[in-house]
């Protein structure tokens, strides 16, 4: 027996058929449910995440020049200036959540969602799933691009700043992140959890 589906819009019942793309309500010609979200495209999304990972981090994210003085920044140097110019705490606050947590997301989305697409049960989904429901929250990529952008607007006047190949490769990560987050699905994860063999 299959489903029932109730329309969000007129609220009629509706048979579900798995083997459907689209279920569209026959009353009010409403999609009731589209096709589940590709976990494929997901393990795509966090493999290309953890392809860009290292040379977001390593390359040059921008270089300062002022007067014959020029500072090379990446992600890495930058934590060493906070803790040099006596700001540990945000040092560590900028590694928590512009690496660790975006790292720690990549992997455990890999290893969450290789065993799925291969019709496998993952062996430590709860483990995985309670990291990636918690980390989410806590990858800020984006604030630290918004950091960037204000400080070469201010320092702009002072000294000519140029963009470096990390900074347009932290973007295409800050996407595939972004996407990522927003792609995770919990039914559909839990779904394809309990078809697996």
């Amino acid at each position: 027996m299959n489903e029932v589906l109730s329309c969000s819009v007129c609220g009629l019942l509706v048979e579900d058929d798995v083997h459907a793309n689209q279920i569209v309500c026959p009353r009010c010609e409403r999609s009731v449910r589209k096709r589940p979200r590709n976990i494929e495209a997901d393990l795509g999304l966090a493999i290309g995440g953890l392809i860009l990972f290292f040379p977001a981090m390593l390359l040059p994210i921008m270089t300062f020049q002022l007067g014959n003085e020029s500072s090379v920044d990446t992600m890495f140097s930058a934590l060493y200036y906070f803790y040099l110019d006596g700001y540990p705490v945000l040092g560590i606050l900028v590694f928590f959540t512009s690496i660790f947590t975006p790292f720690i997301q990549i992997v455990a989305s890999i290893l969450l969602y290789t065993p799925l697409v291969n019709d496998k049960k993952p062996k430590y989904m709860n483990i995985y799933f309670k990291i990636l429901l918690v980390i989410r929250h806590w990858v800020m990529l984006d604030v630290y691009i918004i950091a960037i952008l204000v400080s070469t607007v201010k320092l702009k006047k002072d000294a000519d700043v140029i963009f470096g190949p990390g900074l347009v490769v932290f973007v295409f990560l800050m996407i595939f992140s972004f996407l990522l987050s927003s792609r995770f699905d919990r039914k559909q994860i839990w779904k394809e959890y309990h078809n697996a063999n």
